[in-house]
Order: structure tokens, then sequence, then C-alpha cells
């Protein structure tokens, strides 16, 4: 028999902590497990004690995991990803999805676009799209998203798929309605919109023109959003211009709704990166939209070095 039993109070434990874990907030858990705040903290104590190791740090506005809890929560996640594995591939009745976590610009102007040719290389493929506006960690409910990391980013389950570079970009018409854009400083003399992401650094228009080397005092952008999607809409609305990534302006750029006034360009020294849990099992249909992705980007990875 499983030592299991003595090692933890009871299996209930294990829930209660994992959900704890996962939100790094004792209300928010006791809410997804229907019982109360005081109940969910009992348990957690009762489990602190029977291991001998304080798991969380206790703060006023939620928790932190302290670095036994840390690795007991990469081993609770792990462990009921795979039973929960093992249970879908015995219901024979549940319809399995393959969950991809994304960025709302990189969900709507790279995936959806592209959903069409998924389902006509793999019928039956079953996926779905969740937005996201942080980088999350795949586990049981998601088993894909992307990252942008250092360019030598390394870890199991994880895949290059093309450089960050950023450049500018706007709407045909605009160009059209607007005076000549013959070199970086008249960026400046054009309306720019920029994208203010809570959980998301993005380079600014300041900061990218101090790095192609353009002195201006006025470097502020006209329009700011709290969704680059909404930096998109408006760039693709002829409000002005935007600056655009490799990857999540690739189709537009391909469909020429958007275009590139300028050449110019900064690679940022980070990369793009398909993710999926370190211990996931590359099934059937993971491995087959693993595929799919990278081949969609091979394009845009050409001469980069990888």
């Amino acid at each position: 028999m499983s030592e299991l039993r003595s090692l933890i109070p009871s299996p209930h434990s294990l829930f209660v902590f994992e959900a704890a874990a996962r939100h790094l907030n004792f209300k928010n858990a006791a809410a997804e497990l229907n019982v109360t705040q005081p109940s969910v903290s009992q348990s957690i104590r009762a489990l602190e004690r029977h291991c001998g190791t304080q798991l969380f740090i206790r703060e006023n506005r939620g928790v932190q995991l302290t670095e036994a809890g840390r690795l007991l929560y990469d081993s609770v996640r792990f462990g009921f990803h795979r039973i929960e594995e093992s249970l879908r591939t015995l219901s024979s009745t549940e319809t399995r999805y393959l969950t991809f976590a994304a960025s709302t610009s990189v969900a709507a102007h790279w995936l959806m676009p592209q959903l069409y040719k998924l389902q006509q290389d793999h019928p039956n493929l079953r996926i779905k799209v969740v937005t996201t506006d942080r980088d999350i960690e795949p586990d049981s409910e998601i088993d894909l998203t992307i990252w942008i990391r250092d360019r030598d980013f390394r870890r199991p389950n994880s895949w290059y798929l093309c450089d960050e570079v950023v450049f500018p970009i706007c709407a045909p018409k605009y160009l059209a309605d607007h005076p000549c854009i013959g070199t970086v400083s008249d960026l400046t003399n054009h309306r720019r919109l920029h994208a203010f992401d809570r959980f998301r650094k993005r380079m600014s228009w300041a900061e990218w023109l101090a790095r192609v080397g353009v002195e201006t005092d006025e470097t502020q952008p006209d329009m700011v959003f709290n969704d680059y999607q909404l930096t998109l809409q408006a760039a693709l609305a002829g409000e002005g211009l935007a600056l655009g990534w490799s990857l999540t302006s690739a189709l537009l750029l391909h469909n020429t709704q958007l275009v590139r006034p300028l050449p110019t360009e900064i690679n940022t020294g980070n990369a793009f990166f398909l993710i999926a849990a370190p211990g996931a099992t590359l099934t059937g249909e993971l491995d087959a939209l693993i595929a799919w992705i990278r081949a969609q980007t091979a394009d845009l990875s050409k001469g980069q070095g990888r």
C-alpha cells in the first residue's frame, strides 16, 4: 500500500492545497471549492503540521508559497494533471479539447484567421482558445501557451518560434492620407498609438525611438490603450502609427491590412516560445498541434539562427 496516506492528513487536503497555491489566495480557493475561508485555512494548517514545514507565507493581500510549498505544488499539479489525462483517456464519452492560451492580440490576429486551415489539416482536432492578459503556466486546464523570453531560454516542452522584432506599422489609408514618412525622425510628426499592459511590459515609442537614434523631447504617444488588441484595432481603423511585433503582426502585414512605413526595426534579443507543461505527455493530438503551430511560424524564423 502507498505511504501517501500516512504522509498527508487526508486526500482532500491536497485538493485544498492545490487550489490555494494556484490562486495564492485562500478566499478565492474557498470560493472554488465551495467551502469557507476558515475551512481552507484550517486544512492548510493541518497539512503544514503533518508535513512539519511551512508551505505558505501569509501576507495582508494574500499568500505566497515558501520554497517547500513550491516544491509540493509542482508535484501535486503534475500528479493531478497525469490523473486527469488518464481519466479522460478512459472516458469514451468526453470530447477532448486542446486548450491554447494566448494574448487577445495573438488570438485575434494570428491564431483565429488560421483556425480554418487547422481544421482542414486536422479535422478531428478539437481546440479551445482562451485569452489571458498575463503569462500563465500550462497545467491540467491549459495545454499550450506562448511566452516571450530571452532568446537562449531553455526548458522541457518549450519550442522556439521566432525572434521578437519590433517595428512601426499603420493602415495603408493612414499612410496615404498623411505626410510622407521618409526617415525615422518623421515618425515624431505623426499620431502614435501605444498599449500599456499591466502584466506584460511592452516597448514604448520613447524606447523604440531612442534605440534607433532619434533624439526628441516629444516621445509621448498620442493615444494609450490598456490592451494591445485595442492598439491594433486603432491602427487598422487608420487612427495612427503603432508598434508592431513580429508574430502578432505577421498575418496583418501578409494580408496588407497593415503596412510598414519604414524598414527600420529593433530585434530585442528575446523570442516567442511555444510552451507546454514541463511534464506533459505529448499525445498524438497535442504533438500534431505543436507541429502545426511551428509550421505556421517557420517563415518568421528563417535566417534567425535557431
